[in-house]
Formats: structure tokens, sequence, C-alpha cells
């Protein structure tokens, strides 16, 4: 089901025939600086009993177990049959990068400030796939393939978007648990992870939307649809592999904030 809302179209692409390039930089952006496994992450807000952090490496092993978690319970990895333990070496591929590149966050209750409630991954857009991701998982290329086909739509709506310009809010993870449930975690991180790219001279946030209740949630965050996706008509080698994602998860959206 389909809220109504009107974007550009890229539906009915055999993604097969595109090449997973992105076309995106490998430079370093000068302007985030890198940390290292010594350092120590800085305390961005605190917000009732949590408090919001950038990442750093000491916590990789633990985002990536609740960010594969989380990923499985989407539309396109429950059609795909994905596992947690599936994804943990596609999220082991982008630590080195989102626990060093200043603008992943991570909530941690204020008084346990080693126990990990939820994570946000965050990238500069133009950052290509980490190198033969694909090649090592490629059970993975369905949906990277899906994700292409959203960014180049947006690309060419922004022509010259460079290293720096727009910062890709692209997974976010509660720790599963009563615990952390319903605390307003993912909406905090959200707004956290915005504010610090604007704050590091980012000009766009753009993040990628693969259900209906996320879809939701962004639109009333003051986003804009920018692409969409139909699972529905989107062809991986010739197969339709996500025909049976069923409503109200209908497209795959594109979103896009200015600063």
């Amino acid at each position: 089901m389909m809220d109504g809302a009107k974007g550009p179209m890229t539906q009915g692409i055999n993604a097969s025939n595109l090449p997973l390039c992105r076309e995106r930089s490998r430079l370093t952006v000068g302007a985030v600086p890198q940390l290292t496994s010594g350092s120590k992450s800085r305390v961005l807000a605190k917000e009732g009993d949590f408090q919001y952090m950038v990442a750093t490496p000491e916590f990789g092993d633990r985002m990536v177990r609740i960010l594969s978690d989380s990923f499985a319970r989407e539309p396109m990895s429950a059609a795909m049959d994905f596992s947690p333990e599936d994804l943990v070496p596609f999220f082991a591929r982008f630590m080195p990068e989102c626990t060093t590149n200043g603008l992943s966050v991570l909530a941690t209750p204020v008084e346990r400030p080693e126990t990990l409630a939820g994570v946000f991954m965050c990238r500069d857009f133009k950052s290509p796939f980490p190198e033969r991701l694909l090649e090592e998982i490629p059970r993975f290329a369905p949906i990277a393939h899906a994700l292409e086909t959203v960014d180049r739509a947006y690309e060419l709506q922004r022509p010259g978007l460079a290293p720096g310009d727009a910062v890709d809010l692209f997974t976010v993870a509660v720790t599963p648990g009563s615990q952390f449930a319903r605390k307003g975690i993912a909406s905090a991180l959200f707004r956290v992870c915005a504010d610090l790219a604007r704050d590091r001279g980012f000009k766009r946030c753009v993040t990628e939307c693969t259900g209906h209740y996320s879809q939701t949630a962004v639109r009333k965050a003051g986003f804009q649809e920018r692409a969409r996706l139909a699972y529905r008509d989107f062809l991986f080698e010739g197969r339709s592999v996500f025909a049976k994602i069923e409503p109200p998860h209908t497209h795959l959206i594109l979103f896009e904030r200015e600063s």
C-alpha cells in the first residue's frame, strides 16, 4: 500500500546489467577526523537515561551484532532469507570505516557507558562499498544492486556531488530486549547523526528506507523523496527476487534533507 507520495521512479530495471561501482570517490574527507582504536568516544548529546557518542573501534564487534540482527528483519533481507549470522560478515567489512570516520553514532546508558543500546552506521554518500565485498558475500548482490539503482537515480538529480557533500544515514539498530525498547533511542540516534553531519560540514543527509514505517518516520522528520524502486518490478539476473515482499512495504525509497 502506497501512501500517495510521488517521486522519481526507477522501476523495471534489470539490475544484473548494472555494475556495482557507484562512481564514488575513494578520497577521505579531510574535515572528518579518523579515529584510532585508542580514541575516546566523544559524547554528543544526552537524552533521558541515554547518551549518544561518536562510534569508536572498541565497539565494533557489538555494533556488528546488533546491526546484523536488525537488518535481518528488514523487507529485502527477509525476502532473501538472511539470518543475523549471514549478515555478520557484511557489517564487519564496514567497521574499519564506520568506527573511524567520525560519522557513526552509538547510544549507551548514562550509568553503563560500556553497554551498547543502539547504533546508527553512517558514511559519506560518495564512499564506495568495501573492496571485493560482493565477491566475498555474493548473496548480498541483489540488495546492493537495488540500493545502487536508487542511488544512481538520486545522483542524476545532483550532478557534481562530491565527497563531503552528503552523508548516508545507512543503517540504524537498537539492541533487542525490553530494557531498550520504546525508549526513543532510534529517533534520537537519527537526530544526533543529522546534527553531527551538519556540524561536520555536510550539506545534505541521504537515507535509503526499505520499509513503510521508516519511510513514514523520515517524512515526518522533513525528508523529501528523491528516488524509488518498486519491489515487484525489480529484477536481478532476470529474477524478481523481492516479489514476495508484502504491503505495506512496497518500495525502496531514497530520501534527502538539506542540512
